[in-house]
């Protein structure tokens, strides 16, 4: 695939590469500071799901702009909007509480209240995925009301 043809896929690799290379960096860092003794195992542990959950929250919150397969129709165009704006918001905001969790809050609650966060935000997803893909097609005859 050319770039003139899809540029955003570069954009998109290079965000995916720049963010792993910020979590990789992290955990090397963490790792030094570990074996210089200036910080114990569970500051790693937390500040590297701290960094984890910073940086999948970024990589969610850019899901809407992110290439995708071209529609068959405007319906699927209009679909597929949707879908990414709502993964976008419920992962972005599940990654938040995640490392909100591990920055703030006893180790037993984070551990399984970024699990149950990040279920949640999946759980919308899939909810509305649902929801929006079993609905009828707009007739274009106006807003619908519930």
């Amino acid at each position: 695939m050319s770039q003139t043809h899809h540029p955003r896929i570069r954009q998109d690799i290079l965000f995916g590469i720049k963010l792993a290379a910020v979590m990789v960096g992290g955990a090397l860092l963490l790792t030094l500071a570990r074996k210089q003794g200036w910080i114990d195992q569970e500051s790693v542990t937390r500040a590297f799901n701290v960094i984890l959950g910073l940086a999948l929250a970024a990589y969610s919150n850019a899901i809407p702009k992110m290439y995708g397969p071209a529609p068959r129709t405007l319906h699927h165009a209009t679909l597929a909007q949707a879908v990414r704006r709502v993964t976008s918001w419920a992962l972005t905001l599940a990654f938040l509480v995640w490392s909100a969790l591990w920055a703030f809050a006893p180790r037993e609650v984070a551990q399984v209240g970024s699990v149950v966060a990040v279920g949640a935000g999946v759980a919308v997803m899939f909810g509305y995925l649902i929801w929006k893909a079993t609905r009828p097609a707009s007739s274009g005859d106006g807003p619908r009301t519930p």
